[in-house]
């Protein structure tokens, strides 16, 4: 069953700060937890727990030197966009949907990401759920966008917009075995498991032991965001059948996209410096 809600969200203090500290935690995630490591043991080459704790924190977080000059970064380049886009689309299909709905989305780009510096690719979130013996594949895309137009351009008629991104996902299964096989080899054992059972699935054709679910988020201005912004997702979206389509608008309130970004900016820097 399609779903495409709109949802308000308040920008005020502790939201920057409870995203901040999300943000600064994928960030800094490790495979290994370093609490569990006997560090006693290494004494001899000066292995410090702490100090390494400081050390992948320092520089795993990109510091914007636009921002730190107090210009605006091209939105293409903006990290601190595209990843707060991100982090709030993990955090609504994760905990904000209804429990039988949500999706466990165990490895986040924000954590894998290769370059600190640099926007994501490829798929912006992918999970899963597992509904009475059939696994439920979420592929996420997320865009940020003030433009005021309605809907914006990010949702069908850039080449890169949800529609189309979507679209070519829904049209190309080898195309999404091959991003899925990239990704539950990266997984720990228990959700690799999973994984590897869909993408097994996919690959011999059986449709009826699994689904997807094609997740969309579009942050918004509360200038510019009324009830049309889902476009071609929601006038179109028997290009998805016999797959499902869940789209959520997240208009920020009380600040601009822009405000709301800088403010996520700053916190996260003053955050990891202290």
């Amino acid at each position: 069953m399609p779903e495409f809600v709109k949802l308000d969200v308040k920008v005020f203090d502790k939201f920057i700060q409870k995203f901040s500290e999300r943000y600064i935690s994928q960030r800094t995630e490790t495979q290994v937890s370093l609490d569990s490591i006997d560090s006693s043991q290494l004494d001899d080459c000066g292995f410090d727990v702490e100090k390494l704790k400081q050390v992948i924190r320092k520089n795993a977080v990109a510091v914007d030197f636009k921002r730190e000059q107090g210009l605006a970064p091209a939105i293409l380049n903006d990290i601190y966009r595209s990843d707060l886009g991100e982090l709030l689309m993990t955090y609504y299909f994760e905990e904000k949907i209804g429990e039988d709905k949500r999706f466990i989305i165990p490895l986040k780009n924000i954590s894998s990401r290769e370059l600190a510096q640099l926007p994501g690719r490829s798929l912006d979130a992918i999970g899963y759920r597992i509904d009475k013996g059939l696994f439920n594949i979420l592929l996420g895309e997320a865009k940020v966008s003030e433009q005021k137009k309605t809907p914006p351009d990010v949702v069908h008629l850039t080449d890169d917009s949800i529609y189309k991104s979507q679209k070519k996902h829904h049209e190309d299964l080898p195309m999404v075995i091959q991003k899925l096989s990239d990704y539950c080899r990266k997984l720990g054992a228990e959700d690799f498991v999973t994984f590897a059972c869909a993408v097994l699935y996919m690959e011999t054709g059986q449709t009826d032991k699994y689904s997807l679910t094609f997740g969309c988020a579009l942050i918004r201005d509360y200038t510019c965001c009324n009830g049309s912004d889902f476009g071609k997702m929601q006038t179109n979206v028997s290009d998805f059948d016999p797959n499902d389509v869940h789209f959520v608008v997240l208009s920020f309130t009380q600040k601009t996209i822009s405000e709301t970004v800088d403010l996520f900016y700053r916190e996260v820097q003053k955050t990891v410096r202290r």
